[in-house]
C-alpha cells in the first residue's frame, strides 16, 4: 500500500507520524518512507536513528525523492516494499501531486483549531483534481495535537465531517511530549524510554485503522 501524509499547511506534524507509521509498519514488513519535502525534516529524523540506533529497523529504509519524478520511482521501488509511506510536507506540491497520483490513501493530521482546518477547502479541491487521474484515492483526516479537553477539538471534527471527499476517522493523537521527544532522537514513541503508554496506544490506535482497514 501507498500512503502519503499530505496537506498544504506546514506544522500539523506530518513528518512525525510518516516516521511513527513507518517504524510501527516495520516491525512486521519491509516498508519504504519517502521524504517528499524540501525542508528534509524526515532526512534529518532517518539520518539522526541511523547515526545513534544503527541496529535499529533493518526493515525500514529512508531515501528522497522530489518532483514529478517521484510518481514513476515510487512505483518502482513499490515493488520491493510491502508498504511506502510518503511524507510531502506542508505545500501544495508537485511532489504532492506527483505522490496521490499513485497514493490509496492519503492521511491528513489537523490540530484542532487555526490555518490548518482553514486550509481542509483547498485540499479538498485538490483531491478532487488528482482523483481525475487516480479515481480510488482514500482520504483520512485526523486530529493530531488535540486537546486534552475543551470543544475546539469537537468543533474541528465537525469541519472535517462537512468537507466534501475527506473522511473523518476517529483515532486522534494528542498533544504529548513523547512524540516529538522521540522524533528528535530519530525514534518512534514506541521505541522511546521512558515510554508513554497513552501516546503508544494512540499511535496504534492509529496503525490498527490505517492497516487493518485496507
Amino acid at each position: 500500500m501507498i500512503i502519503v501524509v499530505g496537506g498544504i499547511k506546514g506544522g500539523a506534524g506530518k513528518s512525525t507520524i510518516a516516521a511513527n507509521l513507518a517504524v510501527r509498519r516495520a516491525t512486521e514488513y519491509q516498508v519504504l518512507l519517502v521524504d517528499g519535502d524540501d525542508q528534509e525534516t524526515t532526512t534529518l529524523w532517518a539520518a539522526t536513528r541511523s547515526e545513534n540506533f544503527p541496529d535499529k529497523s533493518s526493515h525500514l529504509t529512508c531515501i528522497q525523492l522530489r518532483g514529478r519524478g517521484a510518481r514513476d520511482e515510487v512505483i518502482k521501488l513499490s515493488t520491493h516494499y510491502q508498504d511506502v509511506l510518503i511524507d510531502v510536507g506542508g505545500r501544495d506540491t508537485t511532489t504532492q501531486r506527483a505522490a496521490l497520483t499513485i497514493a490509496n490513501l492519503v492521511l491528513l493530521p489537523l490540530p484542532p483549531r487555526g490555518p490548518d482546518i482553514w486550509t481542509l477547502e483547498k485540499v479538498s479541491d485538490l483531491l478532487d483534481e488528482v482523483r481525475t487521474v487516480n479515481p480510488n484515492l482514500v482520504a483520512w483526516a485526523f486530529l493530531n495535537r488535540a486537546d486534552a479537553g475543551g470543544t475546539d477539538n469537537q468543533d474541528a471534527m465537525q469541519i472535517i465531517s462537512d468537507t466534501p471527499g475527506i473522511d473523518l476517522i476517529l483515532p486522534q493523537i494528542g498533544d504529548r511530549k513523547a512524540f516529538p521527544n522521540a522524533h528528535t532522537q530519530g525514534l518512534s514513541v514506541i521505541e522511546n524510554k521512558p515510554r508513554d503508554p497513552k501516546a503508544i496506544a494512540e499511535l496504534e490506535g492509529l496503525y490498527q485503522h490505517c492497516f487493518s482497514t485496507n
